[in-house]
């Protein structure tokens, strides 16, 4: 399990630093035009993934979340990463679009989705304790 989140977390990481290596050179090319959602488009990889799995690396392993709940987590926070560059790629070139907002709901979804199922194994995992410990 250990290696696992070490992988996950490596993986958020490089992540992070390649959406600001496209974030500055895709803005190096704007022409001085700039866009928030583009510049901080690595925050999203770095707080919602690097630093949750850098501290569940500290946690103990009875409450690290299992393969389901990582992957709809990372796909919630990959929505948003990616809804970020679209809507700064958008910004940059002067236009709009309201079904980027998808990005930030579909995001939102997906990440109370893992949340919810990290909930669901940990209660399952309780119980399981519960009921070995009563017949042991």
């Amino acid at each position: 399990m250990n290696a696992e989140l070490k992988r996950e977390r490596d993986r958020w990481g490089l992540a992070a630093g390649l959406t600001a290596l496209f974030s500055v050179l895709y803005e190096c090319f704007s022409h001085e035009v700039y866009s928030n959602s583009m510049l901080f488009a690595f925050a999203w990889p770095l707080l919602g993934g690097l630093l949750p799995f850098s501290l569940l690396l500290a946690a103990p392993v009875k409450i690290r979340p299992g393969p389901l709940s990582r992957s709809v987590y990372g796909s919630g926070i990959a929505a948003f990463t990616v809804g970020s560059l679209f809507r700064g790629i958008l910004e940059i070139y002067g236009s709009t679009n309201r079904l980027s907002a998808a990005y930030f709901v579909g995001g939102c979804v997906l990440v109370s989705l893992g949340l919810c199922l990290w909930v669901a194994e940990l209660r399952r995992r309780s119980k399981r304790r519960e009921r070995e410990h009563s017949l042991g």
